[in-house]
């Protein structure tokens, strides 16, 4: 979804504008696959509630990462981002979501310190704000992840994503009116990439729900953790993007203690 935006950005959009564009597409297709089942999209009182909550992460976590850039190197951006498992690692024992085990422990360390390899060398100006926007965008990661699976089951997922997504379209849609209005793409590339980019949130997100539903908040994530590799892979194929060796290095370890987690998670469920 990166390599996508870039390429919108490219052809004269702006973040404000695909996280108005993508909220649209998810709300328009979850809405519209709950009505085609015959399903209503009406919620409980203190669901709605619920779906704001989630509606506010999903939006602090769209325009912090976004506008960390503006302030911070896009290595330290990425760091700081996925400071969010360790984040979840610690606090999911804490809150008695799980058990800490000196493996899940190691593989937390281990796939953090793959990150920091891989996004090593020459951060630049360590400004305060794009810092604080980057921490903001992987707590409100890290919330979602602890969070999203038991409010998921509150509803079905479909009804959950519109309306999270609603909330979402309303302030950006104020923020945009505020500022000046919405900036498309100028060119059919770019108006590619921004369909691209709705796409790939709609079945992102709605997946990602879905996932927490089946798994712990820790183990997904680790998983999440492929997020970077998948962004590289892409930026290299559309965008012609340079990696470094230590950049391949540090992914390699990511993915071998990320291994090593799901292992060691399979041999558990097998024996109990």
């Amino acid at each position: 979804m990166t390599t996508f935006a870039r390429i919108a950005y490219d052809s004269g959009s702006n973040p404000a504008t695909q996280v108005f564009l993508r909220s649209l597409c998810m709300m328009l297709v979850m809405g519209g696959l709950q009505l085609a089942l015959g399903r209503s999209l009406m919620l409980a009182r203190r669901t709605i509630l619920t779906t704001i909550a989630f509606g506010l992460c999903i939006l602090v976590m769209s325009f912090g990462y976004l506008s960390s850039v503006f302030y911070i190197s896009i290595s330290l951006a990425v760091l700081l981002l996925y400071t969010y498992p360790l984040m979840v690692g610690i606090a999911s024992p804490l809150l008695g979501r799980e058990r800490m085990t000196w493996i899940k422990a190691l593989c937390l360390i281990g796939a953090f310190a793959g990150l920091v390899v891989a996004s090593s060398g020459g951060f630049g100006t360590l400004d305060w704000r794009g810092i604080a926007f980057a921490l903001a965008a992987a707590g409100s990661l890290a919330f979602i992840a602890l969070w999203g699976g038991s409010a998921m089951s509150r509803a079905h997922p479909f009804v959950m994503n519109a309306w999270m997504n609603l909330w979402v379209l309303l302030a950006v849609g104020i923020y945009l009116a505020l500022s000046g209005g919405p900036q498309f793409p100028q060119t059919a590339a770019g108006w590619l990439g921004t369909l691209a980019v709705s796409v790939c949130y709609t079945l992102g997100i709605l997946f990602l729900f879905l996932g927490l539903m089946l798994v712990s908040p820790a183990q997904s994530a680790l998983t999440m953790n492929l997020e970077p590799l998948f962004s590289t892979v892409a930026a290299i194929l559309l965008l012609h993007e340079a990696v470094a060796l230590r950049q391949w290095i540090g992914m390699a370890m990511l993915l071998i203690f990320l291994a090593i987690s799901t292992l060691a998670g399979m041999t558990r469920r097998g024996k109990s």
